[in-house]
């Protein structure tokens, strides 16, 4: 098996899709967002323990009911079943990506746009 090796920072940075993984095993998935200015992710839980880093922009994380501000070179732990949502409350694109330990996303998840995952999600 190759080694993942990648500039995550970069990788978001250059990341247009709204949701993207970049690495999937049997343990550990990693996926990229972009989320929009006014945008969100939608209230939601995982049946695993989520890191999210943010790499740029300014939001709000919603845990369990308790908000925190996010920006750029934060990280914020999910525990799994946590219900959660991440708003972007700045005006250029909130870019990011989890680690989800066991993963917790459909395998090869790629979305441009929140409606493309919304309509997937039906």
């Amino acid at each position: 098996m190759a080694v993942f090796n990648k500039d995550l920072i970069e990788a978001a940075t250059k990341n247009k899709f709204f949701q993207k993984e970049v690495y999937l095993d049997k343990k550990v998935q990693i996926v990229m967002m972009h989320i929009e200015p006014g945008d969100d992710i939608g209230e939601e839980t995982h049946p695993a323990d989520q890191v999210t880093f943010f790499v740029s922009g300014e939001g709000q994380a919603v845990v369990d009911g308790s908000r925190t501000k996010v920006v750029a070179n934060r990280v914020i732990v999910i525990p799994k079943g946590a219900k959660h949502n991440i708003i972007n409350k700045g005006e250029e694109p909130l870019k990011l990506f989890s680690i989800y330990a066991p993963p917790a996303e459909d395998p090869g998840v790629a979305h441009k746009t929140k409606a493309d995952m919304e309509a997937a999600e039906e």
